[in-house]
This record gives C-alpha cells, structure tokens and sequence, in this order.
C-alpha cells in the first residue's frame, strides 16, 4: 500500500489520548535527520487513561510498504492526511477503540 513514511518523530496517541512512544530498530535509514519506522520497531503506549480499567499497552502497525525497506525490513506507511489528527493504520493493544491517532508526521516522503 504506497503511503507517507512513518518516522521515530510522529506524534501518535492512542484513541484514549495515551502517548505512544516509538524505539526504532534502525537508526540507519532516516527522514529529515529522524529514524524511518519499519516492522520491527517497537510501539509503547504511556499514560492511556483506560476504559473500565483497561489501559492501552502496546501498538502494532498494520500498513508497510510492500517495495520499501530498511535493513531488509518492510517501511511503515501512513495514509496521506487530511486537516487534523487521523487514524493511524495500526491496531493498539487495549480497550475500544483501538485505533491509533496520528496528529502530526512528515509529509514529504512517500514509499509504495
């Protein structure tokens, strides 16, 4: 699926305003001077308020580049924004909804 590159630098919440935090596996390969996401990163969701006492925890995105990578691994994509946060194409391990929101993420790079 082409897509906008998804870099360490995003800003992604989780549905419940928690802030994900995103370790990248590679430092290499990088946008604007900031990692470029790929599968193998990992995806922490931090101060999520939980629903009925279930809190996000973890994220796993869904959309990668099929002709890209990174150190052998597929390059995560994001969907071209519109005005304003999005939803991120990833699912978020905690209660519903457990879609991601993207609120900001470069623009100028696109992977297919």
């Amino acid at each position: 699926m082409p897509g906008l590159v998804l870099h360490a630098g995003a800003v992604l919440t989780c549905a419940h305003g928690g802030q994900v935090k995103i370790i990248p596996a590679q430092v290499r390969a990088a946008v604007s001077g900031t990692p470029i996401c790929t599968a193998a990163d990992t995806f922490t969701v931090v101060g999520c308020p939980g629903v009925s006492g279930v809190f996000c925890t973890t994220m796993t995105w869904q959309n990668t580049a099929t002709r890209v990578t990174a150190n052998g691994v597929p390059v995560l994509v994001q969907a071209p924004p519109p005005a304003g946060p999005v939803p991120g194409g990833a699912l978020v391990a905690g209660p519903p909804p457990q879609v991601p929101l993207v609120s900001a993420m470069q623009l100028r790079v696109v992977a297919t």
